[in-house]
């Protein structure tokens, strides 16, 4: 194994993952049956995404002739209320792809197939993966959603229209730098940037503590200010010349990628996932630069962390347990399989499928690597799994947010709304749940 492949191996060994049932009673489901199956598999991404996936399922199907995939791609942007609408009403996919922010609450609500079982009978070979990233998915000791991909926060920029503007990019500035450097950017080109409701962990994260607490019963602090901070935030940046309008933003998704406004250098940066970087570099058809989040100037604890990008997952009532657990492993641990998905979800988890890629890095993989291994060396401990409840303080940040730039409400009131609802919000799940 090469220096690099062994530098990433010690990553997913080291990752700062954090770790949070009863074993269910299957019906008889033998995988080498000869038996017609349909498996239902849903997740979000882009086009690429969808290609890879629908290339790497074929193949599984070429392997297991009796194994056929209805596949539900979707873009991020609704991923979720449409996952909730098939668990409201128990029509959840076989498999699907799930995020670190929505475990903790499809577990709490019995959504998840417990993969231990066919971790101890080898269906699912997790041999070549770290107890770190094991970890990540696992609740009580038992592997729910399986990792296949790790990443970190990032922050993309189009290195046509910084050097236009004679702009350098630290390797991390502060929000008053990114600040100054978009008001010069936008004096020198006419391109302009956005913030959105992204920024609102970190800025929990750099007080050193998450947005929510870490039994999920309440937010991760005592008053709104960090709300504060953030909505003043949106309302200064908004009245700027270098921040787009609301308009662009609603017609220039930043959550697409097709549609991002760093694509066609409407804006010149793109708050992202390190994973993604191939394709939005690909799609813009220039050459981006990446570089870490901004920080407040007096933060007190790193905002960088190492991930899981995104997770499978078994629905806790599939009618083929067992399939599903070996379609989870075939893209977990297949060498030939990996090939096809090329990394796009993150550094894989398989040591094994990790040193393949070794040989074949393209140059935008040698960038995500290196920064990976940057995030490294710097990363603290990502949050905790947003509990039951999020989703919904999610969509009403969303909404303040939206009526912050237009004037609608000031950013006094929209902190004191979220505080408020949002403890409410947190206080009737956990009810709910004990």
């Amino acid at each position: 194994m090469t220096v690099r492949a062994k530098s990433l191996v010690t990553l997913s060994l080291t990752a700062s993952l954090v770790s949070c049932a009863t074993l269910p009673v299957f019906a008889s489901d033998n995988k080498t049956d000869d038996e017609k199956v349909t498996i239902r598999v849903a997740w979000w991404g882009n086009q690429t995404r969808n290609d890879l996936t629908v290339k790497a399922l074929d193949l599984y199907t070429e392997q297991h002739p009796n194994v056929t995939f209805e596949t539900e791609p979707s873009s991020w942007d609704g991923y979720f209320d449409k996952l909730s609408t098939q668990a409201a009403t128990g029509s959840l996919p076989d498999i699907y792809q799930q995020d670190y922010g929505q475990i903790r609450s499809y577990y709490d609500q019995n959504l998840m197939l417990n993969l231990q079982p066919f971790v101890e009978s080898n269906v699912l070979d997790v041999s070549r993966v770290s107890e770190a990233v094991l970890a990540s998915g696992s609740f009580d000791d038992d592997l729910y959603a399986m990792c296949i991909g790790l990443n970190s926060p990032a922050l993309f920029y189009d290195k046509e229209t910084v050097e236009a503007a004679g702009v350098t990019i630290p390797e991390q500035m502060t929000w008053d730098e990114f600040f100054d450097i978009s008001q010069t950017i936008y004096d020198k080109t006419g391109v302009q940037t956005y913030i959105d409701s992204m920024v609102l962990g970190m800025l929990f994260r750099g007080i050193g503590t998450s947005e929510f607490s870490e039994d999920g019963t309440a937010f991760g602090v005592d008053d709104d200010s960090v709300f504060l901070t953030y909505f003043q935030m949106i309302a200064d940046a908004s009245k700027s010349n270098w921040h787009v309008s609301p308009e662009i933003l609603t017609e220039k998704n930043p959550t697409v990628t097709e549609t991002m406004p760093i694509i066609d250098q409407t804006c010149w940066n793109s708050f992202s996932n390190s994973n993604q970087y191939g394709t939005i570099s690909s799609t813009s058809g220039r050459e981006l630069g990446i570089t870490m989040w901004p920080v407040m100037k007096d933060d007190t604890q790193q905002v960088q962390y190492l991930k899981s990008s995104q997770f499978l997952c078994g629905s806790s009532t599939t009618e083929h347990p067992e399939i599903v657990a070996d379609v989870i492993n075939f893209i977990t641990t297949s060498i030939e399989a990996n090939e096809i998905l090329n990394g796009e979800r993150g550094v894989p988890v398989d040591s094994d499928v990790l040193a393949s890629f070794d040989e074949r890095l393209s140059d935008n993989d040698k960038v995500v690597y290196k920064f990976i291994d940057d995030v490294n060396a710097v990363a603290t401990p990502m949050d905790p799994p947003s509990p039951s409840g999020s989703s919904e303080i999610g969509t009403l940040v969303d909404d303040l947010t939206e009526q912050v730039r237009y004037g609608e409400i000031t950013p006094e009131d929209a902190a004191s709304q979220v505080f408020e609802e949002g403890s409410e919000i947190l206080a009737e799940k956990a009810n709910a749940d004990n």
